[in-house]
């Protein structure tokens, strides 16, 4: 993919899709990957602080309260739409076997590229956590299509989005009374840090059979209703712009790795989504 696609706005991504996606699906299959703003019920079940399946949540959403964590779609609901999917991507928790099929939703609130990362919620399901779901989720596949061959052919058809990291910084770096990251890392190290992992994670998806991906980037966190509320004082605007800074600093290399891949990778067709490029956005969505 070359590079004057790398970069993609999601306004853009939309625009595309309304006038590109009607009739057939445009896609046979759609798996999800990331935190609250893709989670669709996976943190239902567990003992957690990280849950949404209860009123206001769900207020706008056809079928009410559902695990996500707004109160009506979420971004990759909106995706599933335009792409013209059969319904929704149900969550990997409830997922039958046919179902799964046409994808999975393994996104999980409060969860990022570390593993300790929003563990003072309680439990969760981080990205670590969510490939080895995916990689059970293949098996599957693989038994419902007949070989490995049918279900690498599948998958490379299908859509991948990953969007996660949000709360590395929001619910570990700079939350500094309940994780040590803030004092072990300087933001250049620390964006590093989670790159050389998410890396990691992200080859590992491609070894499982994914190869058109859309990587999202992180939104402007320093203009959170949060972090404006924890670090206002210190900051003295709008927003805080020092967290914005350390975003950024993770978003570039986010494009520079996305490059990497794409250079690096055969067939691999990684896209990244300029999730801060948008001037106007809700900045409560990217609460837990």
């Amino acid at each position: 993919m070359g590079k004057m696609w790398r970069v993609v706005p999601v306004l853009l991504l939309v625009f595309y899709l309304q006038h590109c996606a009607h009739g057939e699906p445009e896609v046979p299959c759609y798996f999800i990957f990331g935190d609250s703003l893709s989670d669709s019920g996976n943190n239902n079940k567990l003992v957690t602080l990280g849950r949404a399946n209860f009123p206001p949540n769900g207020i706008d959403f056809p079928n009410g309260p559902t695990g996500r964590f707004c109160n009506g779609r979420t971004i990759v609901d909106v995706l599933a739409e335009l792409l013209k999917l059969e319904d929704y991507i149900p969550p990997y928790a409830t997922v039958s076997d046919y179902r799964i099929l046409q994808g999975a939703n393994f996104a999980s609130g409060s969860s990022g590229i570390r593993d300790e990362t929003g563990r003072h919620y309680g439990d969760l399901i981080t990205m670590k956590e969510q490939l080895k779901n995916y990689q059970i989720a293949v098996s599957r596949l693989t038994n419902i299509l007949g070989n490995d061959t049918a279900a690498m052919d599948h998958l490379s058809k299908c859509l991948f989005t990953v969007g996660i990291g949000s709360h590395d910084y929001i619910n570990n770096y700079y939350l500094p009374q309940l994780y040590p990251t803030n004092s072990e890392y300087t933001p250049v190290q620390y964006a590093s840090v989670l790159i050389n992992q998410y890396f990691q994670q992200l080859k590992t998806l491609y070894k499982h059979g994914a190869r058109k991906v859309a990587i999202l980037g992180l939104g402007r966190l320093g203009c959170m209703p949060l972090e404006v509320g924890l670090y206002g004082e210190v900051a003295d605007t709008e927003c805080v712009e020092f967290i914005n800074d350390a975003v950024q600093i993770f978003n570039d290399r986010l494009v520079r790795l996305v490059d990497g891949l794409n250079a690096n990778l055969t067939d691999a067709h990684f896209t990244y989504i300029n999730m801060s490029g948008i001037q106007s956005f809700d900045a409560a969505a990217f609460g837990i």
